[in-house]
């Protein structure tokens, strides 16, 4: 299990995010991403996760996916938190999440069209989200109606450590660009999650917080 953990490096940076405030109203500040292959309830009920968060099931090639889902659903419902489903619009629905997440190249081949995300923002308080790792990308889930896009990496990350990570003066730029609102992701921790504040960004997305 390499995704949320350590508890104490994680808890710190919840703990300081627990005192920034929600730019928005619909969308979470936080976003934690779910990569693991079976859901750990010790292990998240030890996280200090703040208000106004947002859980975001990846875990693409994990065979019990479905179960994790409904697992994870019971337990955001617990904490008063939202569930996001990665790519999977089937799965989302079928277990009223709150929400789901596109990778990035499901727009980029078309995979995903505007009808489908018309139909899916017609269900009251969905929430639509997209990966993106360049301005092109955002562009595109501007177009299509994506609520919010979670932009990587910011910072170097374990996740993806031969991707050059964007830093905050192109960050800057791209955020004075677009319109479409914008989680920072890759890297993030204690040391640099106050840079992250000064910016224009809508929230925060991470996997593990060191």
């Amino acid at each position: 299990m390499l995704s949320l953990n350590p508890y104490i490096k994680i808890n710190k940076l919840l703990d300081y995010l627990k005192n920034i405030k929600a730019k928005d109203n619909k969308l979470p500040k936080v976003i934690l991403i779910f990569n693991d292959n079976f859901f750990d309830k010790k292990k998240f009920m030890n996280l200090k996760i703040p208000k106004k968060s947002a859980l975001l099931l990846r875990s693409y090639n994990s065979k019990d996916r479905n179960k994790i889902a409904k697992q994870l659903l019971k337990f955001c419902k617990m904490k008063k938190i939202k569930l996001l489903i990665g790519s999977d619009i089937k799965l989302a629905e079928k277990i009223n999440a709150d929400g789901i997440h596109f990778p990035e190249y499901m727009l980029n081949k078309n995979i995903i069209n505007k009808i489908a995300i018309k139909k899916i923002k017609s269900r009251k308080n969905k929430i639509i989200t997209s990966a993106a790792h360049s301005l092109k990308s955002i562009k595109k889930a501007e177009c299509f109606g994506i609520d919010a896009a979670l932009l990587s990496p910011i910072f170097p990350s374990k996740s993806h450590p031969k991707v050059k990570n964007l830093g905050l003066k192109k960050l800057n730029k791209i955020l004075q660009k677009i319109e479409l609102p914008i989680y920072a992701l890759g890297g993030i921790n204690l040391k640099n999650v106050k840079s992250l504040s000064k910016t224009g960004i809508i929230g925060y997305a991470f996997q593990r917080g060191k």
